[in-house]
């Protein structure tokens, strides 16, 4: 039965509103990794819809959703960020400041596309989707020449990448 992927305990409806920012907010900011996610799906859900939280200090290690192939959207809803996209060998393809204040509020980018994103304000609010269901083993595939979230190496590239804005 599809209905039994879905929480039907909860409520039918979740806002997505400045209460809810306030809450996630201190999450992130007390986070070791500088960001918090708020699941509004259940994890074998068809289509993911999350919030992600961001903090300046974050770091993304760059990587695609090749395998399974999953398109992915991104728009912020407050705050602002740098969004990287890089060539297969890591050169950067293109790079956009996306903003609650506009004129770019989101982008939407196919599977296999290696992409990565800054936090250029203090926090920073998006609100993110793309196809489910998630199997951490599947979900991401890190690209080799960006270092991962736990290396020594990733405070240089970080500021390396906060120089493209």
């Amino acid at each position: 039965m599809a209905s039994s992927i879905y929480n039907l305990s909860r409520p039918d409806k979740l806002l997505i509103d400045q209460e809810l920012f306030d809450k996630l907010l201190p999450l992130a900011s007390s986070s070791a990794r500088g960001r918090t996610n708020h699941n509004f799906h259940e994890l074998l859900e068809p289509y993911q819809r999350f919030l992600n939280v961001l903090t300046k200090d974050t770091y993304v290690q760059a990587h695609r959703h090749k395998n399974p192939p999953k398109p992915e959207t991104f728009l912020v809803l407050k705050g602002k960020l740098g969004f990287i996209l890089f060539e297969e060998d890591g050169k950067v393809r293109e790079k956009h400041v996306l903003s609650s204040d506009g004129p770019i509020y989101g982008i939407d980018i196919l599977p296999g596309v290696y992409h990565t994103l800054v936090c250029l304000s203090e926090t920073c609010i998006c609100f993110e989707g793309k196809s489910g269901p998630y199997d951490p083993r599947t979900d991401k595939e890190f690209a080799t020449f960006a270092p991962p979230e736990n290396s020594e190496g990733k405070t240089q590239y970080l500021d390396f990448l906060r120089s493209l804005f």
